[in-house]
């Protein structure tokens, strides 16, 4: 991971504490992808993601796992 991505993840999670999901816009933000690019992702299955609404919330633990793994 470069340093600017991890200080940009370091930077969201200090804003909530124990965060289980991350919201679309805050993964585009430390992507720095377009949204559609996360819609299209959740829908390839790279991560896990909860229908709340009319948007979606991305599981942390699940995230993190594809993240990792990229």
């Amino acid at each position: 991971m470069s340093i600017e991505f991890e200080e940009r993840v370091r930077k969201l999670n200090k804003q909530v504490f124990n965060k289980g999901s991350y919201s679309v816009e805050e993964v585009c933000e430390m992507l720095g992808i377009a949204r559609q690019t996360v819609y299209k992702l959740i829908n390839q299955g790279c991560f896990k993601a909860v229908k709340v609404e009319k948007g979606y919330r991305i599981v942390k633990s699940s995230f993190d796992k594809w993240l990792d793994n990229e």
